[in-house]
C-alpha cells in the first residue's frame, strides 16, 4: 500500500471517530468503501497509477491540493487537444477548398467530354464499320491462303520436283503426292461453278507434273541399271515409291519394267554360272559341278539353287511392287490410293496389272537359267544310269517341276523346261526298264525243280522295292503335289516294272507241265505282291495281281480236284452225269448200272480215309501255306459237290435206279461231316 492510501485510511478513521451520528445509509456506504481493498479495484489502481505518473508531485502536495492538481493537469491536456484540433480544422478547410475546385474542374471536363462524345460518335461508328470489314478481310485472306495451300505448290516443292540436281528423296514423293492431290481436287472444282479456276490450276500444274515424272523416270532408270544388276539386292523404300508413282504413266512404267527384266535376267544367269563353276565366296559352298560324278546330287543341287533363286526373286519383286510398307499384292492390281481418296475407274484402267507385271518379270528373269540347266541335265540323262538312279533322278526333277511351277506361270520358259525335262527323264527311265526287260526275256533261265523264286526274280523284286521306297519317301508324295499331272502317273511305272518281270517268269517255265507252271507263277506273283503290300499307292496294281493269282489258284484247285476225282474213281461217273442226255435214264448209260456205281462208291468210301492225310506234292511247293490250304479246301469242296451231283442223280426216279439207298453208302449230310474234317 502506498503512502497516499495509508493517509486516506488514517483520515477516515479519524472522521469516524469524530462523527458518530446514527446514519445507516451513510454508514453502510462507508463500511463498503472501507471494507473494499484498493488492490482489488481496477479503477482505483488505474487512478493511483495516473497520479503517480505526474512529475513533481510529492506526498505533501497530494494531501493538500489533490483536486487542484488534477484539474490543472486536465486543463493542460485540454489545451493540447484544442491546439491539435485547430490544426485539423485548418487542414479540413484547405481540403474543402481543394475539393470544391476539383468539382468545378470535373464539371468542366464532363462538359468537354460530352461535347467531344457528341463530336466523335460518327467517327466511332465508322471505326466499328472498318473493324467489321477488317474481320471480313482477314477471313477472306485465310480462305485464300488455304486455297493456295491446297491448289498450289510452294516454291520449295517446285524446286524439289523440277530441279534435276536435287536428289530423289521422301521430300520429292511428298511434293509429288501433293501435286497429285491438287489434280484430284481440280477435278472436283471442274464439277462445280469454279470450272475456270480448276482448269487454270490444272494447266499451271501440268508442266510441273511432266517435269517431275521425267525426273523420276531418269532416276528410276539409273537405279534399275546400277542397283538391280547385282547378284544380291536390297529393295529400297524410295524405289518402291518410285515404281508406285510411275504406274500412273504406263509407258514410262513399262520401260522401267523392261530395264528391270534385262538387269535381273543377266544377274541371275551370271549367278547360276558362278554357282556351277566357282561356288560361293571363298569356295563355300563348293562349285556344283564338282558333284557331276553323282548324278542325283548334281541334279538336286542345280534344281535346289534354281528353286531358291526363283523364290527369292519372287519375294523381292513382290516387296518391290508393294504400294506401301507392309502391304502385299493380293489381286491382279492394286487400287489403293496415295491418300484417303480412291482411284477412279479411269485411273484404274491406266494402271498396269501388278500381278501380271511381277509374273512377266519373274518369268523373264529366270529364263536366263534355262540354257545352262538344260545342257547339263541332258548330259546326265543321256548317260542312262541304272534303273533305280534313273527313277530317282526323274522323280526329283518331277518334284522341282511341280514346286517351281507354283512360283511361275505354266507358260514360263523355266516351268516348261522342267516339265519337258521331267518327261525326258521318265522316257529315259522307261527306256532303261524296257532294255532291262528285253535282257530278262532273252536270258529267262528256268527255276529249280522245287519251284522256288529264282535269283533273277529276287533281284528284280529288290529293285522294285527300292523304286517303291524312293517314290514313297519322295518329296512329291510328301508334299501331295501330284494333283492334275496325269503324265506322271506312278501306275505306268509299276506296269513297266512288274509286267515284264511276270512275263519273264512265264517264259522261264514254258517247258514245265501245267501244274508246275501255275505253282511257280503263283509263287512269283505272291512274292511281288508282298513287296507291293506296304505301299497304299500300289493298291490298284495289287488288285490286278491278286485277281490274276486268284485265277491261277482256281486253276490249280481244278487240277487238284480232277486228280482227286480220278483217285477216288468218280471221274468217269461225274463226267457221265454232266455229259448225259437228259432224255435217257442214267441207269441205261454204259458203265452207269447199279453194280458199277455200287463198286465205285464203295471204293470212294474207302478213299475218304486218305483224303485228309496231306496235300498234294505240287501244293507243298507253294510259298504260302495259306494258299496251299486254300487250294486244298477248294478242291475238296468241288469233290463234295461232285458227290452231291451223283447222290441227286441216283436218287432221281427218272434215272430208274432200284434201291438207291443200297448204291449210296452215305448221305449228303454224312459226307459233309466227313469232309469238314479235311477242310
Amino acid at each position: 500500500m502506498t503512502d497516499l492510501e495509508a493517509a486516506l485510511t488514517t483520515e477516515g478513521q479519524q472522521q469516524l471517530s469524530i462523527t458518530n451520528k446514527p446514519n445507516k445509509l451513510l454508514a453502510s456506504k462507508l463500511n463498503k468503501i472501507l471494507g473494499a481493498s484498493a488492490s482489488d479495484d481496477v479503477k482505483i489502481k488505474t487512478a493511483l497509477t495516473s497520479l503517480s505518473n505526474i512529475p513533481g508531485l510529492d506526498e505533501t502536495e497530494l494531501r493538500r491540493n489533490l483536486r487542484g492538481t488534477i484539474e490543472k493537469k486536465e486543463i493542460e491536456a485540454n489545451k493540447k487537444f484544442l491546439e491539435a484540433f485547430g490544426r485539423v480544422v485548418e487542414q479540413l478547410d484547405a481540403l474543402e477548398t481543394e475539393v470544391s475546385y476539383m468539382g468545378e474542374v470535373c464539371k468542366a471536363m464532363k462538359e468537354k467530354l460530352d461535347q467531344a462524345s457528341n463530336q466523335t460518335a460518327e467517327m466511332i461508328e465508322q471505326a466499328h464499320n472498318l473493324q467489321d470489314r477488317s474481320l471480313a478481310c482477314d477471313t477472306q485472306i485465310l480462305i485464300v491462303d488455304q486455297f493456295l495451300a491446297k491448289f498450289t505448290l510452294s516454291q520449295r516443292e517446285i524446286d524439289v520436283l523440277c530441279i534435276s540436281s536435287l536428289p530423289i528423296d521422301d521430300e520429292f514423293f511428298a511434293a509429288l503426292d501433293h501435286l497429285k492431290q491438287i489434280h484430284h481436287d481440280c477435278r472436283v472444282l471442274l464439277m462445280t461453278k469454279n470450272q475456270q479456276a480448276g482448269q487454270e490450276i490444272m494447266e499451271s500444274m501440268a508442266l510441273h507434273q511432266e517435269t517431275a515424272y521425267e525426273k523420276l523416270y531418269r532416276w528410276t532408270q539409273y537405279e534399275s541399271r546400277s542397283s538391280f544388276g547385282r547378284d544380291s539386292i536390297e529393295v529400297s523404300n524410295l524405289m518402291t515409291k518410285a515404281l508406285h508413282a510411275l504406274r500412273h504413266r504406263p509407258v514410262l512404267f513399262q520401260t522401267i519394267l523392261d530395264e528391270l527384266a534385262v538387269a535381273r535376267r543377266e544377274a541371275i544367269a551370271r549367278a547360276f554360272i558362278t554357282a556351277l563353276t566357282r561356288g560361293g565366296p571363298g569356295g563355300t559352298p563348293r562349285p556344283i559341278e564338282l558333284q557331276a560324278h553323282d548324278s542325283l546330287r548334281y541334279i538336286g543341287d542345280m534344281l535346289a539353287w534354281i528353286h531358291q533363286a526363283c523364290a527369292s526373286e519372287k519375294e523381292m519383286l513382290e516387296s518391290l511392287f508393294q504400294t506401301s510398307p507392309g502391304a502385299r499384292i493380293t489381286g491382279n492390281y492394286d487400287t489403293k490410293t496415295d491418300s484417303t481418296d480412291e482411284i477412279n475407274a479411269e485411273q484404274a484402267h491406266s494402271i498396269i496389272y501388278l500381278k501380271d507385271a511381277i509374273n512377266d518379270l519373274l518369268d523373264y528373269a529366270m529364263e536366263g537359267t534355262c540354257r545352262p540347266l538344260k545342257t547339263r541335265m541332258e548330259q546326265v540323262l543321256v548317260l542312262q544310269p541304272g534303273a533305280i538312279t534313273s527313277y530317282r533322278v526323274a522323280n526329283l526333277i518331277q518334284f522341282y517341276a511341280i514346286i517351281v511351277g507354283k512360283l511361275l506361270r505354266k507358260t514360263a520358259a523355266l516351268s516348261k523346261l522342267l516339265y519337258d525335262l521331267t518327261d525326258m527323264a521318265y522316257k529315259y527311265f522307261f527306256r532303261t526298264i524296257n532294255a532291262q526287260a528285253e535282257r530278262l526275256l532273252q536270258s529267262a533261265d528256268p527255276p529249280s525243280r522245287e519251284l522256288t523264286i529264282s535269283p533273277v526274280v529276287r533281284d528284280m523284286t529288290l529293285q522294285l522295292k527300292e523304286i517303291l521306297s524312293s517314290y514313297d519317301s519322295s518329296l512329291v508324295v510328301a508334299a501331295g503335289a501330284t494333283e492334275g499331272i496325269s503324265e506322271f502317273n506312278f501306275g505306268e511305272t509299276l506296269d513297266a516294272l512288274v509286267d515284264p518281270l511276270l512275263q519273264m517268269c512265264d517264259v522261264s517255265v514254258r517247258k514245265f507241265n501245267e501244274v508246275e507252271r501255275v505253282v511257280y507263277m503263283v509263287n512269283c506273283i505272291y512274292h511281288i505282291e508282298t513287296a507291293l503290300a506296304p505301299y497304299s499307292f500300289t493298291e490298284k496294281k495289287r488288285e490286278n495281281l491278286h485277281e490274276r493269282m486268284s485265277g491261277l489258284l482256281e486253276e490249280l484247285a481244278t487240277e487238284q480236284y480232277e486228280g482227286l476225282l480220278k483217285q477216288s474213281g468218280l471221274f468217269d461217273i461225274n463226267k457221265a452225269i454232266i455229259e448225259r442226255d437228259p432224255e435217257v435214264p442214267l441207269s441205261k448209260v454204259s458203265r452207269m448200272d447199279t453194280r458199277t456205281l455200287s463198286n465205285a462208291l464203295s471204293s470212294f468210301d474207302s478213299f475218304l480215309i486218305t483224303v485228309s492225310a496231306g496235300s498234294s506234292p505240287h501244293l507243298r511247293r507253294l510259298t504260302s501255306s495259306q494258299q496251299s490250304h486254300q487250294v486244298q479246301d477248294h478242291a475238296i469242296r468241288l469233290l463234295l459237290d461232285a458227290y452231291k451231283r451223283i447222290y441227286v442223280a441216283v436218287e432221281d426216279p427218272r434215272n430208274e435206279y432200284e434201291n438207291p439207298d443200297h448204291i449210296l453208302p452215305r448221305t449228303i449230310e454224312e459226307m459233309e461231316a466227313i469232309f469238314s474234317f479235311a477242310l
